[in-house]
């Protein structure tokens, strides 16, 4: 049985962007850097959890963007450990000039939602 996702990869439009992004803002940690094929980072407890960044494929269209209402992929989700987490990274992103959107259902968990700079959608909440 899988014990878990291995790794995420995303196409993204500047990979210098991106890792701005993800790693200056977010706090992700670089594992590996193969520069201009792709990046991997790790992020979470244990930093078992894996992006991997890597420039657009030949034949992708000039100005592409993500879009969820193609059929793949709709957002990311991850979980944080505590509303402190939450707050602590929902304020990274608002210092990085990120629009971060917080919600807070009564009887479920908080969550934040935000685009890099590629437009895909991530989802932190709080875990219960």
């Amino acid at each position: 049985m899988p014990t878990g996702f291995h790794h995420v990869t995303l196409n993204v439009t500047d990979l210098a962007r991106a890792r701005a992004f993800y790693e200056g803002i977010l706090g992700f940690t670089v594992d590996q850097d193969f520069p201009g094929e792709k990046l991997r980072l790790r992020f979470g407890a244990g930093s078992l959890a894996r992006l991997v960044l890597r420039p657009p494929l030949p034949g992708t269209p000039a100005g592409d963007q993500f879009s969820e209402r193609r059929i793949g992929l709709d957002h990311l989700a991850v979980g944080v450990a505590s509303r402190a987490e939450l707050d602590a990274l929902t304020e990274a992103l608002r210092r990085g000039g990120v629009a971060a959107d917080v919600h807070h259902d009564p009887l479920g968990p908080q969550i934040v939602t935000f685009r890099d700079p590629d437009n895909f959608q991530w989802e932190f909440f709080e875990e219960q």
